[in-house]
């Protein structure tokens, strides 16, 4: 091929939208197409590919066409521009040298210009630095704008499972998704219940539709992300910085993102939450703090012919040797029924206590209206020190990494605070429906634990305890508040009229 040039054609776009491109890909190939036939180029490979070339090895079709090159099956090159070739100067000199030294005879352009060995590489040269220069203009002023819009409190990137991007190029904002949103909901929900492992969440998710922007199923790694990410209760990092959003709503309150980071830092919970028994899982190892998990041990009795299953509750053993024995189902089982019945009240405390709630709303609603106006000041006065804080950095009182760990304390302040004025917001509404749910499972508790479906009796256990310890076969139950009230002597007294 030493006297026949050989053309790549080569065509390229960067892999961001159409509308930013200054050719497509086919509009490239065409105006090429009409140049060779013009021209009586022979092309012997026609490349193209959608990668950026502002950093080098990023190109599999540009390595391809260097290789052909080299291998001599190809010694010329045909493209639309110069900056469709590369645009950093590794690549470039790459380029400029393997014509310099007669590897490449001709790198033609379709507007007409031709550069060979002998020809004046500055001019070749120049069209390669200036290419370089657009894109790293252009990549400063990206990280510019990104860097605006996180400090005005717009998310700088594009809109994470569970939202949407919405409005013009440039001023997009976000909203929750009318599919994706509850299931990032009830991923949070579930990762708070401690029953359900990142794998289980996966599985759920993928059965219920959700993928990933590129089609793909959600991984556990993409599941922790989400859990762990401030995006979803309404603060999000940029470059190492937290700042609270302005242009999307949260999806989950503060409260329930700490609940499910207590969750993920506790690795004693079992690997995969199975519906084999309704007690897995809820319980745990008082001396290593493992999760209590059930076995089923099947054994045949050959003298009658029969086979019998017997169901034991013991520690997963997950940090070693652990010497708490098993306990039967029969065994848990009456000391779940024993606990759980100290909290059960008869049917005229029940109905006395719905009559005296319904007295008491008036008083509660004014309560929360203080407490409101209270969480309103603490606000007012925790953006006043943010706002300080920006001062003293902008007086170089504070180094940037003192400013960002002060800053960073100060939003997360302000987002606990900003949880509880939501809960107080509606907590005037809910506040009579919650406490007569409250009365309900008391009154209803031990007829539950006894007589229940397996996933009521489990709801209820996981409503009422919290911290289950099994010591010596010996269950330990505490209850959470304000369930734990019922268990004092005078609270019958009490609510009774004087």
């Amino acid at each position: 091929m030493e006297n026949i040039l050989g053309y790549i054609q080569y065509a390229r776009k960067s892999s961001e939208a159409k509308e930013k491109q200054a050719l497509s890909i086919a509009d490239q190939k065409a105006e090429c197409n009409q140049y060779a036939l013009q021209e009586r180029l022979y092309i012997t490979y026609r490349l193209e590919e959608a990668k950026s070339s502002f950093k080098p090895h990023n190109r599999p079709e540009f390595d391809l066409m260097i290789e052909l090159i080299t291998t001599g099956k190809a010694n010329a090159i045909l493209t639309w521009k110069p900056d469709r070739l590369c645009r950093n100067p590794e690549e470039g000199g790459l380029l400029l040298q393997m014509l310099q030294d007669g590897k490449i005879k001709e790198i033609r352009t379709a507007a007409g210009d031709v550069y060979t060995q002998e020809s004046d590489h500055l001019v070749l040269q120049i069209h390669f630095g200036m290419a370089n220069q657009y894109s790293r203009n252009l990549s400063q002023n990206v990280k510019r704008a990104l860097n605006h819009k996180a400090e005005r409190g717009e998310y700088p990137r594009p809109a994470p499972l569970g939202y949407e991007g919405f409005g013009e190029r440039g001023k997009r904002k976000m909203k929750p998704h009318p599919f994706e949103a509850q299931l990032i909901i009830e991923s949070f929900q579930y990762a708070k219940s401690r029953c359900y492992s990142l794998g289980y969440i996966c599985d759920y998710l993928y059965k219920k539709g959700l993928r990933t922007k590129r089609g793909k199923k959600v991984g556990k790694s993409h599941v922790y992300k989400i859990l762990t990410t401030p995006t979803y209760y309404g603060y999000f990092y940029h470059k190492g910085e937290l700042f609270k959003a302005t242009n999307y709503e949260p999806l989950i309150p503060k409260s329930l993102f700490d609940e499910v980071q207590d969750t993920l830092r506790d690795r004693s919970k079992p690997k995969k939450y199975i519906w084999g028994h309704i007690y897995n899982g809820l319980v745990r190892c008082a001396d290593c703090g493992c999760a209590v998990t059930t076995t089923i041990k099947r054994k045949f009795y050959k003298r009658t012919n029969r086979t019998a299953d017997y169901t034991y509750h013991h520690c997963t053993h997950r940090k070693g040797n652990c010497f708490q024995k098993p306990v039967s189902t029969d065994e848990l089982e009456n000391q779940f029924i024993k606990n759980i019945s100290q909290i059960s009240i008869d049917e005229e405390v029940w109905q006395l206590g719905i009559k005296l709630l319904k007295e008491k709303h008036k008083h509660e609603s004014e309560h929360n209206l203080n407490q409101l106006t209270h969480l309103d000041t603490q606000m007012r006065n925790i953006q006043d020190k943010i706002n300080r804080l920006i001062e003293m950095r902008a007086d170089e009182e504070l180094t940037k990494e003192e400013f960002i760990l002060q800053k960073e304390m100060l939003l997360k302040e302000q987002a606990r605070i900003e949880s509880l004025r939501t809960d107080n917001r509606t907590s005037a509404y809910s506040w009579l429906e919650l406490t007569e749910k409250f009365l309900n499972t008391a009154f209803y508790a031990r007829d539950v634990i006894k007589n229940g479906k397996p996933e009521e009796k489990r709801e209820l256990i996981m409503r009422v305890g919290e911290n289950l310890l099994l010591e010596d076969g010996k269950l330990q139950f505490s209850f959470k508040k304000p369930y734990d009230v019922l268990l004092l002597p005078e609270y019958r007294t009490n609510v009774l009229p004087r």
